[in-house]
């Protein structure tokens, strides 16, 4: 098993492997760092490119309705971010269990229902997500997704 989806000089893209969510990636600095201000130069020079180029890895093997891009940090204080593509299956799944949000949903809301729904071993989230980072991983190789 192995989560890697592409890897930079300043960032490694990686599968969630505690969560069984196809697509969902983790961005991480190779620095260990805290906040955005603690990454070098050249990190912060990468960061836009490496996260735009996340999402439209996202958008075009998934095909989500929307791509969520967020550092929160309460977990694991080590500066990361999450790709999370919002498909209309969690979506349908998500307005089912909160219909008062089915108008307007509260994405950090939907992302942390998703993390604690889908949440399985290393296992299990791999038999539902290879297929997903292997297409990541050609797509990233070919470099149309603008890598």
């Amino acid at each position: 098993m192995d989560f890697l989806v592409a890897r930079t000089a300043h960032f490694v893209v990686e599968h969630c492997y505690s969560c069984a969510v196809p697509g969902y990636l983790i961005v991480s600095p190779g620095e260990n760092v805290e906040a955005i201000f603690g990454l070098s130069d050249p990190a912060r020079a990468e960061l836009g490119p490496v996260l735009a180029h996340a999402t439209e890895l996202v958008t075009r093997v998934v095909r989500p309705l929307k791509v969520y891009c967020a550092q929160f940090g309460e977990e694991d204080a080590r500066l990361h971010f999450h790709v999370f593509p919002r498909t209309t299956d969690i979506t349908t799944r998500y307005a089912a269990e909160f219909p008062a949000q089915a108008d307007l949903i509260h994405g950090p809301v939907l992302l942390d229902w998703a993390r604690s729904t889908f949440a399985a071993g290393k296992d299990e989230v791999w038999s539902a997500v290879a297929p997903v980072v292997e297409q990541m991983r050609r797509l990233d190789a070919s470099g149309r997704a603008g890598g």
